[in-house]
């Protein structure tokens, strides 16, 4: 969630300065949110709905005339009142209930959504309290830290093979299994350096 929300932040805050002419807007985002990023795809957080696909496809066939017809056409520019607009002054059916009761907007939608609410903390707690819900923390750091000892892992096993396969080659009787055992010694040395 937090990921996803920095994502947003980001967005926002790109489209923004690009929105004002400020230059290198949104340029960095591999060093800004690299890591939110491989976090959100790994986990496959955005689902788009197939009709996605066409409004997508819409709008840049849109931009694609646009910019054809005339070289400073902007669709984000032209847009910018209207997004504005939906953002800054649209009232929700709670702000019109909340003005005809009197009542504040945050306290009408705590009441409507308080029971919900209440029943899904319920749920997770007879979940937690019979065992069906496990917790589980993700860290980054930690992950990290396991995928580098397991390419170590790699690299000291194929050193420890190459090791085995030479000594076995110096004590062989035979010149076969001599040139077998050579042959193992110099591809886990090769595998050993190619992984390190």
């Amino acid at each position: 969630q937090l990921a996803v929300e920095k994502l947003a932040r980001f967005f926002i805050r790109s489209f923004k300065d690009a929105q004002l002419g400020r230059k290198g807007a949104g340029k960095n985002i591999k060093g800004t949110l690299g890591n939110d990023l491989r976090t959100l795809t790994e986990e496959n957080v955005f689902r788009f709905p197939s009709t996605f696909t066409f409004i997508f496809r819409a709008f840049a066939s849109v931009d694609g005339i646009g910019k054809g017809l005339d070289k400073n056409y902007d669709l984000g520019q032209l847009a910018q009142p209207f997004v504005e607009d939906l953002t800054v002054t649209q009232s929700s059916p709670l702000d019109k209930l909340g003005k005809v009761t009197g009542l504040n907007a945050v306290d009408i939608e705590s009441a409507v959504t308080s029971p919900r609410r209440i029943a899904y903390l319920e749920r997770t707690v007879r979940a937690m309290e019979q065992g069906s819900l496990k917790i589980r923390v993700r860290s980054l750091e930690n992950e990290r830290a396991l995928e580098r000892l397991a390419a170590q892992q790699g690299v000291t096993q194929s050193a420890v093979l190459s090791a085995v396969a030479l000594n076995c080659a110096a004590l062989a009787a035979g010149p076969v299994i001599a040139g077998v055992s050579y042959g193992a010694a110099a591809l886990f040395a090769v595998k050993t350096l190619q992984n390190a």
